[in-house]
């Protein structure tokens, strides 16, 4: 596949992915900045084309950041719903044989619970690892909706001890990952694009989804209630970008009046 995804780096360290959107615009997740002050921006990089971060790759660009669009309605609490966030950049990405936008879905896209998708990025491979030096991806089926929806509420009543009455509905989100784990995302792939295949035979990949958060990493979660809580796990959980195609579109408006 084309390089689509982007490596998000303050002060020369790796801290969250993203996708090409267009030449001037990347898709990311709103919790990748908790800061958009200006000092804070000040020190963020945008790599595009990065393959290794060891070197320079043959279309790697770098750029800087001119705003950040951050969904109204994020918040930080699980389950993190709209976690979603749109960055301008200074200057115009050139696009390569390697270089690609991203393909985004069309709202009334079905992927089937079960379908294979990609996650990228240079995110840990284990909880406990250091970050990779060269762009990995992993392949994970997607999660029925209805066990995801289950899944989350069990995970935010571990967590916050609520009581099922009062949480919010889960309005943004998909999964995907193995009950049995051993495969997931992780600390610093958050941003990055969940890609998906939208059909059959040549049908594009698009970006269904954008990393957002995961009890560990490749925890198993198939028999979560036989776990103390510190112990569980979860799926890989993605905002899911068709809900989110009339904020994206409406900030990419705004960009060019």
């Amino acid at each position: 596949m084309p390089l689509t995804q982007v490596s998000l780096q303050n002060r020369g360290s790796h801290f969250c992915g993203g996708a090409i959107l267009t030449d001037r615009w990347i898709l990311t997740a709103a919790h990748c900045f908790t800061s958009v002050s200006e000092e804070f921006l000040s020190g963020v990089r945008v790599l595009v084309g990065e393959f290794d971060r060891r070197v320079v790759d043959e279309e790697e660009q770098v750029f800087l950041i001119k705003s950040v669009s951050v969904h109204e309605k994020y918040h930080h609490a699980l389950p993190m719903n709209y976690d979603i966030a749109l960055v301008e950049l200074e200057q115009h990405i050139t696009m390569g044989a390697q270089v690609q936008p991203v393909c985004l879905p069309l709202p009334d896209v079905t992927v089937p619970p079960g379908t294979t998708c990609v996650v990228g990025g240079w995110g840990r491979t284990k909880e406990r690892g250091r970050l990779p030096a060269v762009l990995r991806e992993v392949h994970l089926d997607l999660v029925n909706p209805a066990k995801c929806k289950y899944l989350l509420h069990t995970v935010r009543r571990s967590l916050l001890s609520q009581r099922a009455g009062q949480l919010q509905p889960v309005t943004t989100i998909l999964c995907a990952g193995p009950e049995r784990g051993g495969k997931d995302a992780c600390q610093g792939d958050s941003g990055g694009p969940l890609l998906c295949p939208a059909g059959s035979g040549s049908a594009p990949w698009v970006a269904l989804g954008i990393t957002s958060w995961g009890r560990g990493c490749g925890r198993g979660w198939g028999s979560d209630s036989n776990r103390p809580p510190s112990k569980r796990g979860s799926p890989g959980i993605f905002t899911d970008v068709r809900l989110l195609l009339p904020w994206i579109k409406q900030k990419l408006r705004e960009g060019r009046s």
